[in-house]
């Protein structure tokens, strides 16, 4: 089996004396759907964090893209190779979204950011500062800027957390269209997960989690277990039990 686009080797993640994620050995390849389901707070953000190489609060483990440790990878290369969208981006100055999408580019050749506005209904938001949009159309330009970026691994918090229903439905179908690509992400509507992923990574707390493919993980039981409520299937649809 050759190396893996994106691979953790007993990644452990603490936080505030809390163990989030123990002992997490998963691999994500390329053409796959992980979405990460978990409560409030269970370490999902946390998690992204050091997917992505980024600072959190205390780690163990190792966490390698294409078979190599992340922290051996050039700032430039790694780039390359993967992209991150926060749960809310925090711009601090002035700047035009296509400006911002041009800058956004590390493999030449990728996705145009004209066909990726268009894409995201967000082709009349090329012109406008980036400091005035609303929560739901930065979002959706964040994920223009990460898809723009040219990486195989895209590693999305919440993408959908300030869209409305419409907006909701057409990103779960442009995130199926990404060929080519890895997309590990975050996200709380069952319905929405059960729509778009290929792949649940489930946090059930203290350290737990459980991966594989939806048709496993989203069974009343396992919801149940992940969420504290209970679940059930109605005209292929889930709803929460009273």
């Amino acid at each position: 089996m050759g190396a893996a686009l994106l691979e953790t080797r007993s990644l452990t993640l603490v936080a505030a004396g809390r163990t989030l994620v123990r002992d997490l050995s998963w691999r994500a390849e390329v053409g796959e759907r992980w979405c990460v389901i978990g409560r409030n707070a269970v370490g999902k953000s946390t998690l992204l964090r050091a997917l992505a190489g980024l600072p959190v609060p205390q780690r163990d483990g190792a966490v390698l893209w294409l078979g190599r440790d992340q922290a051996a990878w050039p700032s430039a290369d790694a780039a390359a190779v993967r992209a991150f969208a926060p749960q809310q981006s925090a711009d601090r100055f002035s700047i035009a979204v296509q400006r911002l999408l041009d800058l956004a580019v590390s493999v030449p050749g990728g996705p145009h950011a004209r066909a990726l506005l268009r894409a995201l209904d967000a082709t009349t938001l090329a012109e406008r500062d980036v400091m005035q949009l609303s929560g739901g159309e930065r979002q959706r330009v964040a994920l223009a800027q990460c898809a723009v970026q040219g990486a195989p691994l895209m590693l999305l918090d919440e993408p959908v957390a300030f869209q409305d229903p419409a907006h909701q439905r057409l990103v779960a179908r442009w995130l199926a269209t990404l060929a080519g690509r890895c997309l590990v992400f975050s996200a709380h509507d069952v319905n929405w997960i059960a729509s778009v992923a290929t792949h649940v990574l489930a946090l059930a707390g203290d350290g737990l989690w459980e991966a594989g493919p939806v048709s496993q993980l989203l069974s009343a039981e396992r919801l149940e277990a992940v969420y504290g409520c209970r679940w059930r299937q109605a005209d292929g649809a889930w709803l929460m039990v009273d």
